[in-house]
């Protein structure tokens, strides 16, 4: 990593004894139970899990797109639970950026106006913008596509530009939800490598859910999920070893 040590131990996004209940009697779901776990920032740390484990409701409370039932979730040193719904969003636009599965495009904006979107939400724009912006055009590889439409488009490139328009507003940290999941294996591997290679290059923190090992293996940690619980945590993992690991915890690839 190219990031410093001190940049590395400090958290972009962490949640406290996060408990997140769907439903009330008979019928509840218990989603997370009593999960605690750190993103670090300047890091890439992928969620696993079963279907039903907890892992895309962890990210969407860390996140801010969902509440805790019980428990703290935090993004830097502001905890979500004590905002209103106005300074909530405004938290969501300025220090948090998505990835989705589906690309989210707007198709009548070309890639540079789609990648600048967040920009031009929040008023921005100015020449520290623009120098940012510039550079992370050269980190996605998309120069020669600046006045396309995402229907002149790869699946992989329109990824491509989703990830540049989600660091776009230089956020605390990026979650990524599935971003592979509509690409072929070859697309998938591009995008995976330019999260990485955004996080080494730029400093900024991924948080990525997925249910892929290979794609797991992108990222500098795994965090593993079962039954709403945080079972385990991976350091510099290969797609074998978090293969081994799922199953050691019973989790179905």
């Amino acid at each position: 990593m190219s990031t410093t040590t001190t940049t590395a131990t400090r958290s972009a996004a962490r949640v406290v004894d996060a408990v997140k209940v769907y439903g009330a009697g008979d019928t509840a779901v218990r989603a997370l139970d009593g999960v605690s776990v750190t993103f670090p920032a300047g890091r890439f740390t992928a969620i696993m899990g079963p279907s039903g484990s907890g892992k895309s409701t962890l990210m969407h409370c860390a996140a801010g797109l969902d509440t805790l039932t019980s428990g703290a979730a935090w993004i830097g040193d502001t905890e979500l639970g004590g905002l209103d719904d106005r300074r909530l969003t405004l938290l969501r636009r300025d220090r948090v950026g998505f990835v989705f599965q589906a690309f989210n495009l707007v198709p009548t904006l070309t890639v540079a106006e789609n990648i600048t979107l967040p920009l031009d939400l929040a008023g921005g724009g100015g020449g520290s913008d623009a120098e940012w912006i510039d550079a992370l055009i050269d980190v996605v590889g998309l120069r020669d596509r600046l006045r396309h439409r995402p229907a002149e488009l790869s699946g992989g490139q329109q990824q491509r530009v989703a990830v540049a328009r989600a660091f776009a507003g230089r956020p605390d940290v990026v979650f990524a939800d599935e971003p592979t999941g509509n690409l072929d294996s070859r697309s998938g591997e591009e995008v995976l490598g330019l999260l990485g290679r955004t996080v080494r290059q730029t400093g900024r923190t991924v948080v990525m859910v997925t249910h892929d090992p290979v794609a797991a293996a992108h990222a500098d940690e795994v965090v593993f999920l079962a039954d709403g619980r945080l079972v385990d945590r991976m350091e510099a993992p290969t797609a074998d070893a978090v293969l081994d690991r799922m199953k050691a915890f019973e989790v179905p690839s």
